[in-house]
């Protein structure tokens, strides 16, 4: 069944390689015309995940939809474009000349395959490099050419993994600034990044991978328009007597970080705190930090592990 509000579905995607499972059931959503975030640790099953939806890896179970179809359908390979972490090129090639092959073993004719490559280099400003071969550019001007032979057949889907390693601060700020672009024109992208600091400024939505599951998938702007931090007196009363009032209380980075949804809500935080003579330091709009939110979420789930490993440890030693 087609789901076009999602450019990207996968569902209880499970892949091993012999007795390691590289992910674990996971299932995640990347709605159409958004910049999704995809991050973890080295290992945490990113790049496994992205070669289950490029098919060069087939997944032991799950389901993986394209644009509302069938990953393994050639219709839904045809939207995507891909750029992989590593830049690789014949050595006997122009940028150009590449670029033309790359368009016409898509299915394209010659002439229109050379027509494309070109129209896709001056897009991003390469056309003056034209004769040169790629593998003689910096980092980041193999990037761009990696990027204009995703973008040369036009995807509505854009699939980067580690798109910004090795890249100068410079490079990085085009490349983003690039995608930010191309957000703004319809496309949709899946983007694995480790430059959380730049990545925050661009994304919509965020997935965070861990030993290979999903531990946390969400709308970044959301939380950043409906969290409010606040720095009360007496912190143990003030969780208390929020959380009896009914509200999603977390705790950030050390900071007391609560979900309120308009204006009344706030008012109303206010009047419990004087009900209970609980002083109120101060009180601000909480902008998500990606890398403080990544953190606090990887330090819950490896907490998460150890009870649950104590657990087990405990129920094996009660067996015997």
């Amino acid at each position: 069944m087609e789901n076009n509000n999602y450019a990207i579905s996968i569902s209880g995607l499970t892949k091993r390689f012999k007795k390691q499972v590289a992910v674990n059931n996971i299932t995640i959503k990347v709605k159409s015309g958004k910049i999704h975030g995809f991050i973890g640790p080295n290992g945490s099953g990113k790049t496994t995940t992205i070669k289950c939806l490029i098919g060069s890896i087939i997944p032991n179970s799950g389901e993986i939809q394209i644009d509302g179809k069938d990953a393994t359908l050639s219709v839904a390979k045809e939207v995507l474009g891909y750029i992989p972490e590593n830049a690789r090129f014949p050595m006997h090639l122009s940028t150009y000349k590449y670029l033309t092959w790359m368009r016409f073993l898509r299915g394209n004719d010659w002439k229109k395959s050379k027509k494309e490559a070109k129209a896709s280099l001056e897009q991003l400003n390469l056309w003056k490099f034209q004769r040169k071969n790629p593998n003689s550019f910096s980092s980041g001007m193999k990037k761009k050419v990696l990027l204009a032979q995703a973008l040369i057949s036009n995807p509505k889907i854009l699939i980067l993994d580690e798109p910004a390693a090795n890249l100068d601060p410079t490079s990085r700020t085009e490349l983003f600034d690039e995608l930010i672009k191309l957000r703004d024109m319809g496309k949709s992208i899946l983007i694995s990044s480790h430059i959380l600091l730049e990545l925050q400024n661009i994304i919509d939505e965020v997935t965070i991978l861990n030993h290979g599951n999903v531990i946390y998938s969400d709308i970044i702007q959301t939380k950043k328009q409906n969290l409010y931090m606040f720095d009360p007196l007496k912190p143990e009363l003030f969780i208390k007597v929020l959380k009896k009032a009914g509200y999603d209380v977390q705790i950030m980075n050390e900071k007391i970080v609560v979900q309120i949804k308009n204006d009344q809500e706030l008012l109303n935080i206010s009047e419990l705190a004087l009900e209970h003579k609980i002083l109120i330091k101060s009180a601000q709009p909480y902008t998500t930090d990606l890398t403080e939110l990544y953190e606090q979420i990887i330090k819950n789930d490896q907490q998460s592990e150890i009870v649950s490993s104590h657990k087990n440890s405990n129920k094996k030693e009660g067996k015997k």
